[in-house]
């Protein structure tokens, strides 16, 4: 497995970056001037950071192209772009890849392909209807908005006044039933108030950014913050309105995620300059990323009887807190992860998209699985797993199959282009 070693700015020098393919291991070391510390620290980590993630997800794709056998982890199926689980049944699965759209009804075990009317559009984001499970709303790349009623198994387009085709966030009112809000690029927002039949766009002061997140307050749906690619955070206390940022500008960087939790007034935002949390309805933010080797936070997982702890999806892997983010554990390394799904009804069950598939896990992170999103894993001609955890799950070995070919997805850029998806699963790094 590859691993990424970063060294922070230390001594004069030239960034120096190596990549030795016979050990398969990522050696980056880069060199600032000497005494120079904080932003100009940063801005050198995260540099060797992109270059380190972008080797880990290079070294998995060109062992799939090898003319030979490659190693490829057990649950290959492309970047996870959106992952959301059914909340009246927590065994409902839904996820989105460049290959598609998949539906899981029993916790993983089997998968079928979903998607009729998706073909041409790549998946942003995925939302379920809280009064009606088996309606769904997706929010793409060049098609807007489409909606399925029929449990995701038919799709068809929800346009009509929205003039935007880039669409990533999304969020359903909790509260009211038919209110939509989703965001697009040149910081536009639209909202539905009779699902999705007809869009208005509402005012807000950002039209040179895309908007990448949408969180809804469940104790108040007048209250609504937005997240952007360059300006943070936004928010409105009279439904739309008028819009106020907070006093303390966390950052002007990306924001992936945004999550309202107990106790009352207190949101966490996963950006890609780190994990921040508000306990005053965002007026000010603390970081809370110590001990993260990645700052980049793609998606957010908080348990829900217990706030204290939280899983982070990072750029290298998924982290667990159970303190609040005072403090940080790796539960699993060498994985782009995108997004995270935890079961309200069983919270030691999670679900988390990465660049090559979902992995599970049913004793909170301590183990996890690798899910096959094929219809008919037993078709396909595999090596036993290499063991099975206590729960009865395989574990996560890496297996030796027949080279398939590329995935087809893009590079990861390093940058901050204006099409950022949203919320968690990127195809930019966004440094």
């Amino acid at each position: 497995m590859t691993e990424c070693h970063t060294v922070t700015p230390a001594s004069p020098g030239a960034g120096v970056s190596a990549l030795d393919p016979g050990a398969g291991v990522i050696h980056s070391s880069v060199h600032g001037r000497a005494g120079v510390h904080g932003r100009s620290s940063l801005i050198w980590r995260k540099a060797a950071e992109a270059f380190c993630v972008l080797a880990i997800v290079a070294s998995f794709a060109s062992a799939q192209e090898d003319s030979g056998p490659g190693f490829v982890l057990q649950g290959e199926g492309g970047l996870v772009t959106a992952l959301v689980l059914d909340p009246s049944s927590p065994s409902t699965l839904y996820v989105t890849t460049a290959r598609g759209l998949y539906k899981t009804t029993d916790g993983g075990v089997r998968w079928e392909p979903r998607g009729r009317g998706l073909d041409s559009h790549s998946v942003l984001g995925l939302a379920i209807d809280p009064q009606s499970s088996s309606t769904l709303f997706a929010t793409t790349d060049r098609g807007g908005v489409y909606k399925s009623t029929d449990g995701g198994e038919h799709w068809t387009p929800a346009n009509e006044g929205l003039t935007a085709r880039y669409v990533g966030a999304i969020a359903l009112d909790p509260r009211r039933q038919g209110t939509i809000w989703v965001g697009a690029e040149s910081g536009r927002l639209f909202r539905s108030t009779d699902g999705g039949a007809v869009w208005s766009e509402m005012p807000i002061p950002l039209a040179h950014v895309t908007l990448t997140a949408i969180a809804l307050d469940p104790a108040n749906p007048n209250s609504i913050t937005v997240g952007s690619n360059s300006e943070g955070i936004f928010r409105s206390l009279d439904g739309g309105a008028t819009w106020v940022r907070p006093i303390d500008r966390m950052n002007r960087g990306t924001i992936w995620n945004v999550t309202l939790t107990q106790p009352p007034g207190t949101i966490y935002a996963g950006t890609h300059d780190g994990l921040f949390r508000s306990a005053d309805a965002g007026v000010t933010w603390t970081g809370i990323h110590k001990g993260m080797k990645s700052y980049n936070v793609l998606g957010l997982a908080i348990h829900p009887s217990n706030p204290e702890t939280i899983y982070a999806a990072t750029a290298i892997g998924i982290y667990k807190s159970a303190d609040g983010g005072t403090t940080w554990s790796l539960l699993k390394g060498d994985l782009y992860a995108t997004a995270l799904a935890i079961d309200p009804r069983s919270p030691s069950v999670l679900y988390a998209g990465t660049h090559l598939g979902v992995l599970k896990t049913e004793d909170a992170g301590s183990k996890w699985a690798a899910l096959r999103l094929v219809a008919d894993a037993a078709s396909d001609a595999t090596a036993p797993a290499s063991g099975t955890a206590a729960s009865g799950l395989p574990t996560l070995p890496i297996k030796k199959r027949p080279a398939v070919p590329a995935t087809g997805l893009k590079p990861l850029p390093i940058g901050r282009p204006l099409r950022t998806p949203a919320p968690s699963p990127p195809q930019s790094l966004g440094y």
